[in-house]
């Protein structure tokens, strides 16, 4: 019998990418196994599994992806303990090199019809079956802010724009969580960075716009103060912001987040199994929704990205 409390972890990816017109996916060949298989390993120490599917499909054959959909868990047991799999969708962001090892010996591209007769495990049929029936999405992520400083604590701090809530900055944790959010985001890559102007929100998407050199742009009607003073402005952002082509990323408040939802559920269509309930506004602080809609602006899919614990190694 497995022993549970040894759970191995695991993440990987079906990647996917077209060439020449035709949809291929990511191979891999294990020579200690003798198999065909989708790239994948186990979690780093205090590593998420979202980032572990970057980093594994990266290392086991030179390419950087970026996440779509997730795709659910394949458990098994190995040597007798049992393991985990998580899986994502995903897309080339670079095409570099993998050197052969004692891990992986090959990496071969496969089109879509012929990939399940060279895959060894069915597990894995079935996980490519499942990504080419989504259709191709883009990202949308609507992130809450990083831990702030309470207001009452900002209020008497001393600080000459005390008298300023919008100028309320994260602590030293919610500091740590944007910095660490940097790589989670980077996961996704969102080639648009958009937040509310308070400075909790702009500092905490700042590293990731920082990393990949690009700018934050900042949307009054996502702050607080701007829903309070004219709602209807913060849905037409919504409404504004959803022209933008290619993966994004909103940062903004718990007392706005209903606000997006609401106008989000009105102004897309959802495509089984996507329903309005799944964008629950109800966030801690660094958790995210993450939406994945298809050409037409119809929500595919929802996945929820659980906030960043302080001491996240990533």
């Amino acid at each position: 019998m497995a022993d549970k409390s040894r759970q191995i972890e695991a993440a990987g990816a079906v990647v996917i990418s077209t060439i020449q017109g035709v949809d291929h996916v990511l191979v891999v060949h294990r020579p200690h196994r003798q198999d065909w298989s989708l790239p994948k390993g186990k979690l780093e120490p205090g590593e998420a599994h979202d980032s572990a599917a970057v980093r594994e499909v990266h290392e086991e054959t030179g390419i950087r992806c970026a996440l779509g959909p997730f795709l659910g868990t394949r458990s098994y047991e190995v040597n007798g303990e049992p393991k985990t799999v998580h899986y994502w969708r995903a897309t080339v962001v670079d095409e570099g090199q993998h050197n052969i090892d004692d891990e992986v010996d090959e990496v071969r591209w496969v089109p879509c019809d012929e990939v399940g007769m060279l895959l060894t495990y069915a597990d894995d049929r079935d996980l490519v079956t499942r990504a080419l029936s989504i259709p191709a999405t883009q990202t949308l992520i609507v992130l809450r802010h990083a831990e702030a400083m309470k207001r009452a604590v900002w209020k008497d701090s001393g600080d000459a724009d005390a008298g300023f809530d919008s100028a309320r900055p994260l602590t030293a944790a919610g500091l740590r969580q944007a910095d660490q959010l940097a790589q989670v985001l980077a996961n996704y890559r969102p080639a648009t960075v958009v937040s509310s102007d308070a400075r909790r929100c702009v500092s905490t998407v700042s590293p990731y716009a920082e990393s990949v050199g690009l700018l934050v742009q900042t949307r009054h009607a996502l702050s607080e103060e701007g829903f309070q003073a004219d709602p209807d402005q913060t849905a037409a952002c919504v409404r504004e912001l959803l022209m933008i082509s290619g993966p994004t990323v909103w940062c903004t408040h718990r007392p706005v987040l209903p606000a997006v939802t609401r106008a989000l559920t009105r102004d897309l269509k959802f495509h089984e199994p996507a329903t309005a309930n799944d964008l629950d506004p109800r966030l801690k602080p660094s958790a995210a929704l993450i939406l994945h809609l298809d050409n037409l602006g119809h929500i595919v899919q929802i996945d929820r990205r659980n906030e960043v614990p302080e001491r996240l190694s990533l």
